[in-house]
């Protein structure tokens, strides 16, 4: 009996705070909705793949229309294509049909046909080559050229000088972003109700400070922590699985700061809304796993459906992704990550004034 009692005063006790219980089945909802989005988004149709159209010849129109068979296919200029390539980064890669290629292969002269890439999206790349594999085989009917070997293609990357990259250039940086993301949603979330207990509220209400000196003190000390964090997960990567760190270590740790203080901000509006103990677990957890897959720490980023690119195009952590594979994947300069690095800042910013205005000691 007394251990059914026991048991039924922390049923109580569990019942009063709503909030956690009813997040118990919302956070496992939500990311069970997010996971299924993604992994049901079967097939190329998604990828974007400029197609440079010069020869406007029967050959370089049976290749382009197997091709929109798997892909979305967009027949541009030059310019455009290598724009969204090298620049936006929206496709993959392009294709470049020279002209005179029709005329060639009536006459059987081979041609060079160009692919140009960003191997940076390494796994969409490489969904664009089984489509080659594929087209192989489709466009027999229509006379392709490929079958009689008249065509070789020439692939070259726009973004910097490898061709290939494997997954752990996805995975190490994804998952270090998420852990990092992690420990300091809680450590700020804990630290801040912590002191509720320790009394240290009632000794800051009536110090000479002001709220936004104390808050920001305790967050600058959490981007010091988690900065350090970010580098040597980052540097474990390149020690012992050779993770490329890119061409300019002033620009990862740059990088790797303006990360740390977009998230340490965050975790500001994390800590306000979870109003006990209790809560901040489901709301921490909810949170940094919506935000990591979302944000492509998990998987590619291209990999998730159009509607959730969308809506993650809003978030840090995709930014940050962008960010750390500009650097590492691509060689870019501080310079020219420097709008990445903006947007990290203006959101660290905002999410600390509004964390500003929502955070209240529970004693205050």
């Amino acid at each position: 009996m007394k251990l059914l009692r026991v048991m039924l005063k922390d049923l109580r006790l569990i019942a009063r705070d709503r909030s956690a219980l009813v997040s118990l089945l919302v956070v496992p909802i939500i990311i069970i909705l997010v996971v299924a989005e993604t992994q049901s988004e079967i097939g190329t149709q998604s990828i974007l793949f400029p197609i440079v159209n010069e020869d406007q010849g029967p050959v370089a129109n049976a290749l382009i229309k197997v091709f929109r068979e798997h892909l979305d296919v967009r027949e541009v200029d030059r310019a455009t294509a290598e724009r969204l390539v090298a620049v936006e980064n929206k496709a993959p890669a392009m294709l470049v049909l020279p002209a005179g290629l029709s005329k060639r292969y009536l006459t059987n002269k081979p041609s060079k046909i160009e692919l140009l890439t960003d191997p940076a999206q390494w796994a969409e790349l490489q969904a664009i080559k089984v489509i080659f594999l594929l087209a192989d085989r489709e466009a027999a009917s229509l006379g392709d050229p490929f079958e009689e070997e008249l065509l070789t293609l020439e692939e070259r990357s726009l973004t910097g000088k490898r061709l290939k990259f494997t997954s752990l250039e996805q995975n190490i940086p994804g998952f270090s972003v998420m852990f990092v993301l992690l420990s300091l949603v809680f450590s700020v979330a804990f630290g801040l109700r912590d002191e509720e207990v320790w009394g240290t509220t009632r000794r800051l209400a009536v110090a000479p400070v002001s709220p936004f000196t104390v808050l920001g003190g305790k967050l600058a000390a959490r981007l010091v922590v988690g900065t350090m964090q970010l580098l040597i997960l980052l540097g474990f990567g390149h020690l012992v699985y050779g993770l490329s760190l890119g061409r300019s270590p002033i620009a990862m740790v740059v990088v790797a700061i303006c990360i740390v203080f977009s998230m340490a901000c965050f975790s500001m509006i994390v800590a306000a809304l979870a109003r006990t103990r209790e809560q901040i677990i489901p709301v921490g957890l909810s949170a940094v796993f919506i935000l990591a897959a979302l944000g492509g720490c998990w998987w590619p980023f291209y990999e998730q459906p159009k509607w959730m690119q969308t809506l993650a195009h809003g978030l840090m952590t995709t930014w940050s992704m962008f960010a750390i594979h500009d650097v590492m994947l691509r060689d870019r300069t501080l310079l020219e990550v420097a709008p990445k690095l903006a947007f990290l800042v203006a959101y660290g910013g905002v999410s600390f004034a509004v964390g500003m205005r929502l955070f209240r000691y529970t004693e205050l």
